[in-house]
């Protein structure tokens, strides 16, 4: 069975309700405060499969990588998420049996765009992340899990994190693709 027909939020065209865009609006300005990146991930029903209800975190362990080493792991928490993958595939087993499947990784940047960064995309395809400050990133084959990538833009304003916008995004045939996505109420 090809992916598109068992996972058809790939596609893009999600809808994502006020409820849990907010709940990844708190997280992430919360993170800001922290000065780290947040993660997680965005479920809903399975009979609704563009239709995502609820959002859990994800804890984002770059401000470890990065204390434990520095030299491989040279960005921190503030520019970089990372998250034990068993954590994602539990859940997303867990919810694919529940009916609510995992439909959406998202991700926060800090006073930054909501735009996927090159390392973004290349982590999230399978490709190879760069190994220096300033390296290059090299896209992979595609994401290894069937989900869409969201990232929430949070920045400074009037002296206290704001979320600047969000963006969604898809593979296509050989790189990421920005998608629509509604927000019902």
């Amino acid at each position: 069975m090809l992916w598109l027909e068992a996972y058809p939020w790939i596609a893009g065209g999600l809808q994502i309700k006020r409820a849990a865009l907010d709940e990844v609006e708190r997280l992430a300005k919360i993170g800001h405060e922290k000065n780290e990146e947040v993660c997680g991930y965005l479920a809903g029903p399975a009979d609704e499969p563009l239709l995502c209800d609820r959002a859990t975190p994800i804890e984002n362990l770059a401000r470890v990588l990065h204390e434990r080493d520095p030299v491989s792991f040279f960005r921190t928490a503030r520019t970089f998420f990372a998250f034990h993958a068993r954590v994602l595939e539990r859940a997303m087993g867990e919810g694919q049996d529940a009916g609510t499947p995992v439909k959406v990784l998202y991700h926060s940047h800090l006073d930054a765009s909501a735009a996927l960064s090159g390392t973004d995309a290349a982590v999230l395809s399978g490709g190879m992340a760069p190994s220096f400050a300033g390296g290059v990133a090299t896209l992979g084959p595609g994401p290894q899990w069937p989900l869409a990538f969201m990232v929430t833009s949070v920045v400074e304003k009037d002296g206290a994190p704001h979320v600047d916008d969000h963006k969604l995004y898809v593979w296509g045939e050989r790189n990421f693709q920005l998608s629509r996505f509604e927000i019902p109420e």
